[in-house]
């Protein structure tokens, strides 16, 4: 519930020429939190868009107000955020949670932080290690006490940052995936599981990290190129192979050969057909194993003879399983060799490598080496080499959650955006594999699992039981708990409604489950959204939001951002020096879903000026209020004024069709376009042609009442429809606006103000002004590009067919700072549509025939479209007569502006 509290005065009283962030974004965010704008209220009958059951908390039947719900993508508490937080926090999802409150739609934003587990742990044995202290000299008590320490340290520094952003969290329900009710939903999700046969505990082959001391997934394994040698060495046969052909197999790993229990070739390479089934020696090892046929078994690659090894290789351990081969193991969980590996014993698998290499060698098995550049697999968080191992880990069983989480998607209940991600989504889906869910670190949740000393009894205790204290198979009471930890992941994926309150059967999770969209970067479509889908069906029975928007990348050179690998660049700094707003449209203006973009200085130039023209533009209007208060005197600010005059009609015309426009933009999710948009009309049209040709309607005591009202009008709108991107300035202004005269919306701040509805247009005349505005900017490109002094009186000369733009001299005149004539003149000349346009200036016959050129090349192009398109009997045999005429007319004007420019090519020689 929202309270009555008065607006920052630094905010009111904000009038400096340029708008200085600084000064407001403080106060004005302090406002809006403190005032509750940000929390929905708490007796409204909400819930998602679909009359969907959750889990038996709500009948179907139960009449719900659509709520507009979005999770925070919890950030890690690894230190402070990056770009690529502030284009998903402050760029997409602040912008959607805005506007949908501004809809009337009850909005619940949820932050929270995540614990962060493996990354976190690394970096904080880093900063650990700047001290001189190393994780093996702390207890794991002490150590989870400096962890402790950084997460009450970063926590509070990454909300306050998600506050200089001007995200409009709801801070009354903060989150952290290690609070104590947290804690509890991720037993109870666990002992779930557990309870219907989706976790096992089994001796499988893992992705094990050598740094970091832990295994993690498939999904954080990353694949970078490099070149190493490819041995090829000779298997001999067990029984001197009866005069089949040596069999030499091709391998990158020699030091694994120790391991090897069988050899595989593909069952239908005529190479290898007479070897299946005789026995061959693992060389060095000499021990007898057999020449299988399988189809995972590449002919292409080396001799197509491949060797396997299970205990040391993902596809080789598959292949192993298949045909009930032993797992071998020679290499440890510190990178060693072990003392199965014999002569290598003791090395590290580097130089067991080496060591091997060598012997082989002597032994006349090493046929040959050749350099290949191939992908190698490395631990996302530390660039270390992966070394797959067999183990005794948590799985959980995938393909049975995947598979409703698949329909989900196949039947349109969970849309994703941009689409392209569906193939990718599905691709991974339908061959997922089971998740090795357990972590071998000390941060994190604790499985809550134990294991008997005496009998090895798994012990899971029931939901919200106390800690196991006797084995209920054999009675003894020497218990340990498991000391791993469970995957980040399989915490976060309870998200959407472990902050709702899940397992319990909360208010909250009645009326704000299913959610709404689901925004986040598109390299964690597996990671986190995948899951998210899985769980919330299993746990809740529905889905879990109804749209996942992905974004792309903000890249630093060629690598994603990433706290783990220190390449971020942070966005207080900017934020200081520039403002939120800027900061905000510049990452979003013209990035499409799913797009990768690089943050220049010149785009977040671009947003700075952009927001300063904002600022003029609303000082200039406040200014004329002031100077004529009698104009809004028994009128509303935001009730569109009845006018008279062809300018204030065009621009309220054009204002309800940027109204229009913007709406369906971002009902779209096309968030760069609707920043684009509105840079377009703001600054183009607003600012550059209504603004200007405004001053001499102030002037006229006839029209100066339904200027000053157009204008309130227009910028109330403005404001308005550019708050879910730039909140502060808008609010700034609207504040200021408002205090000149009522309104009907009674909102205290934009925050919760009314978007606007599209009102009425007047077609016509916008496209009979476009031309006007199309010829003032072709009017300025001339002046600019001869460098004319944009305080120089010019001489313009409008030639060709001029009926449509005859009205308009005294306008262009009036924009452009010149004398206008009709008729052929001289200078630098541009087509119009099929105005010719000339500014009388010295030139560059070079660069002025070069100029045209491309023009025409352009000209020419559009025309053979429009040529293209009547010609074909699809088009007008089936569109309807007013689109086919406006074709045919649209084709004339191309035809006469194409021969125009072919003139001005001959005169110029």
């Amino acid at each position: 519930m929202t309270k009555q509290l008065p607006p920052p005065a630094s905010a009111l009283g904000h009038a400096e020429k340029n708008f200085k962030p600084s000064v407001v974004e403080r106060d004005l965010y302090a406002w809006w939190e403190e005032s509750g704008f940000f929390t929905p209220a708490p007796d409204a009958q909400v819930g998602g868009p679909r009359g969907t059951t959750t889990g038996g908390l709500r009948p179907p039947s139960t009449p719900r107000k659509n709520a507009f719900v979005m999770m925070l993508p919890l950030p890690n508490v690894t230190g402070d955020l990056h770009l690529g937080h502030a284009l998903g926090f402050g760029g997409y999802e602040d912008l959607m949670a805005r506007w949908h409150r501004m809809r009337g739609e009850p909005t619940l934003y949820m932050p929270g932080n995540d614990h962060a587990g493996i990354i976190a742990q690394i970096v904080v044995e880093k900063e650990l290690a700047k001290q001189g202290i190393g994780k093996q000299g702390l207890t794991r008590e002490q150590f989870l006490a400096e962890m402790w320490k950084w997460m009450d340290h970063y926590r509070p520094r990454n909300n306050a940052q998600l506050r200089m952003l001007g995200c409009s969290l709801d801070w009354s329900r903060e989150n952290f995936t290690m609070a104590p009710d947290k804690q509890r939903a991720v037993r109870v999700h666990f002992i779930r599981l557990y309870r219907k046969g989706h976790l096992y505990r089994a001796d499988r082959i893992v992705h094990w990290c050598l740094t970091c001391r832990t295994t993690y997934s498939d999904l954080e394994v990353r694949h970078v190129e490099r070149t190493d040698p490819l041995y090829y060495v000779r298997y001999p046969w067990a029984d001197g192979g009866k005069g089949l052909p040596d069999v030499v197999i091709a391998t990158t790993r020699p030091e694994t050969i120790l391991a090897d229990v069988a050899v595989a070739v593909h069952p239908d390479d005529p190479r290898w057909k007479d070897a299946i089934g005789h026995d061959v020696l693992v060389p060095i090892a000499e021990r007898r194993v057999k020449v299988i046929a399988d189809e995972a078994v590449d002919p292409a690659f080396g001799t197509g003879a491949l060797k396997i090894t299970p205990g040391h290789d993902q596809t080789d351990f598959e292949i192993g399983q298949r045909h009930g081969l032993p797992v071998l193991m020679v290499i440890d969980t510190k990178g060693r060799m072990m003392p199965s590996a014999a002569v290598l014993a003791g090395r590290d698998r580097n130089s067991g490598r080496v060591e091997m290499v060598e012997r082989l060698k002597k032994a006349g098995l090493l046929m040959k080496e050749e350099p290949l550049t191939h992908a190698v697999g490395v631990h996302d968080r530390c660039d270390t080499v992966d070394e797959p191992l067999v183990m005794k880990q948590w799985w959980m069983r995938m393909a049975p959650l995947a598979a409703p989480a698949i329909a989900a998607v196949r039947d349109g209940r969970i849309r994703i955006v941009p689409p392209k991600f569906e193939k990718v989504y599905f691709n991974w889906m339908e061959n997922i594999r089971d998740w090795s869910i357990s972590r071998q670190i000390w941060w994190g949740h604790s499985i809550p699992a134990w294991f008997c000393r005496d009998c090895d009894e798994v012990v899971v205790p029931d939901e919200d039981a106390p800690d196991p204290t006797r084995c209920p198979r054999c009675g003894s009471t020497d218990l340990t708990q498991d000391p791993d930890v469970l995957d980040t992941w399989f915490s976060s994926a309870l998200w959407p409604f472990s902050t709702l309150g899940w397992p319990d059967r909360t208010r909250d999770l009645a009326r704000y489950y299913p959610g709404g969209v689901l925004e986040t970067g598109y390299d964690i479509l597996f990671f986190w959204v995948a899951r998210m889908i899985m769980m919330g069906i299993e746990h809740m029975g529905d889905v879990p939001f109804h749209t996942v928007y992905l974004h792309g990348l903000v890249r630093t050179g060629t690598e994603k951002m990433s706290k783990s690998k220190g390449n971020v660049t942070s966005p207080v700094g900017i934020i200081e020096e520039h403002g939120a707003d800027a900061l905000r449209f510049a990452l979003v203006n013209g990035v499409s879903a799913g797009a990768d973009s690089q943050f220049s200085d010149a785009k977040l130039q671009n947003a700075r000026n952009f927001g300063n023209k904002l600022w003029n533009i609303g000082r200039f209007i406040l200014r004329q209020l002031e100077t004529h208060p009698n104009a809004l005197r028994g009128w509303s600010i935001d009730q569109r004024p009845e006018v008279h005059s062809e300018t204030e009609r065009w621009v309220l015309s054009r204002t309800e069709a940027t109204v229009a426009e913007a709406t369906r933009l971002i009902d779209q999710y096309l968030f760069g376009e609707y920043v684009g948009l509105m840079q377009q009309f703001v600054w183009g049209e607003l600012a550059d042609v209504y603004v200007e040709l405004a001053k001499a309607g102030l002037r006229d005591d006839a029209r100066r009442t339904e200027v000053a009202r157009t204008l309130a009008y227009a910028l109330d709108r403005v404001l308005r429809l550019l708050h879910p991107v730039m909140p502060f300035i808008t609010d700034t202004l609207a504040l200021q606006l408002w205090r000149m005269g009522t309104k009907a919306d009674p909102a205290p701040s934009l925050v919760i103000a009314r978007w606007p509805e599209a009102g009425a247009r007047d077609i016509d005349l916008e496209d009979r002004f476009a031309l006007l505005n199309d010829v003032v900017r072709a009017v300025r490109n001339l002046r600019q590009e001869a460098g004319v002094d944009p305080g120089a009186r010019a001489t313009v000369s409008l030639g060709g067919d001029t009926k449509a733009i005859a009205w308009a001299a005294a306008n262009i005149a009036s924009l452009t700072n010149a004398d206008v004539t009709f008729g052929s003149g001289e200078g630098s000349a541009a087509v119009v549509r099929t105005v010719e346009v000339r500014v009388a200036v010295p030139r560059d016959a070079a660069g002025e025939r070069a100029r045209i050129e491309r023009e025409l090349a352009d000209g020419r192009t559009a025309l053979a479209r429009s040529k293209e398109l009547l010609g074909g009997p699809a088009f007008a045999g089936k569109a309807p007569p007013a689109v086919v005429d406006r074709e045919r007319a649209r084709l004339a004007e191309r035809e006469e502006r194409v021969r125009l420019l072919e003139a001005e090519l001959r005169r110029l020689g």
